[in-house]
């Protein structure tokens, strides 16, 4: 599945309007929250690109009917909830449910993470579009990533050696990746650390030989994808779990939200939600 054009259009227009709006940075610790927000009239989100991705399909939609500002920010899981939990950021983007040590600290700055899923997604291996191969097992896919095998002709592709590519630890990606295909298998000393899905897909765009694992929605033309088990990443299959690399997408607010961030966190359930959630290559989670 690719992302649409029209995503892409709407993403650079809201990224041209956020930057307009945000500018100036807020610190969030000295500003008022009468509205439920760290800053007055302004949404701010942190974590996940891949739930990121939805935060920003959402943003543009609030900026036009209702004014409000959305700021998302792209780093990974654990920033976002650390964020969520030292009240930097009014919702956590994230392809993870929190950890016991997460909330544990949560506690202790009084913080109460709540998640809400938002959409389901998938992670998805991709190769160099002229890699002959269009599918590797879990079992193969973990041989691969610990060392086992290291020639392309070990999985009927062509004598090349294999580049490794992987996301920083801290991502749900990495995470998710690393319990359902890794298990207690460690990796190979081989493998390069990215620190983005957009980092991953140039580097694999850019390198013949390499390997590497995104979220769904950063699919397009410059990338492989590989049928996982011989399942491929489809609407059904994510929705049904059978896609073996399927995951929710999740938004932590600090305790139940209410008004506009409520909207906000709670927008894929309505009918544009959900419109712009499938539009764009993601699955609904109702």
């Amino acid at each position: 599945m690719t992302r649409t054009i029209s995503f892409i259009k709407r993403i650079g227009i809201g990224a041209a309007l956020f930057s307009i709006f945000t500018a100036g940075g807020v610190d969030a610790r000295n500003k008022a929250i009468t509205s439920g927000l760290v800053s007055d009239n302004k949404i701010i989100a942190d974590g996940a690109s891949s739930a990121g991705l939805i935060a920003n399909l959402f943003a543009l939609d609030f900026l036009k009917s209702d004014g409000i500002v959305v700021r998302v920010n792209e780093s990974d899981s654990e920033r976002g909830l650390y964020g969520l939990i030292y009240k930097n950021c009014d919702v956590a983007t994230t392809t993870r449910l929190l950890h016991d040590q997460e909330l544990a600290e949560a506690r202790s700055q009084g913080v109460n993470p709540v998640p809400h899923t938002v959409a389901l997604g998938a992670i998805v291996m991709v190769v160099h579009p002229g890699n002959s191969i269009k599918e590797l097992s879990i079992d193969q896919i973990r041989k691969i990533y610990s060392g086992a095998y290291t020639n392309w002709k070990e999985v009927g592709g062509k004598d090349h050696p294999i580049v490794l590519l992987q996301r920083e630890q801290g991502s749900g990606t990495e995470e998710t990746f690393g319990d359902i295909v890794m298990g207690k298998t460690p990796l190979s000393m081989k493998v390069i650390t990215l620190f983005n899905n957009r980092e991953i897909r140039s580097r694999i765009n850019e390198t013949p030989n390499a390997i590497g694992y995104i979220g769904h929605g950063w699919i397009d033309s410059s990338v492989r994808p590989l049928l996982v088990n011989g399942i491929d990443h489809t609407p059904v299959t994510i929705k049904d779990g059978s896609y073996p690399l399927s995951r929710p997408l999740y938004m932590y607010t600090n305790g139940k939200p209410f008004g506009v961030l409520q909207r906000f966190v709670e927008y894929s359930k309505t009918y544009e939600g959900q419109r712009a959630v499938i539009e764009n290559g993601y699955v609904s989670a109702d």
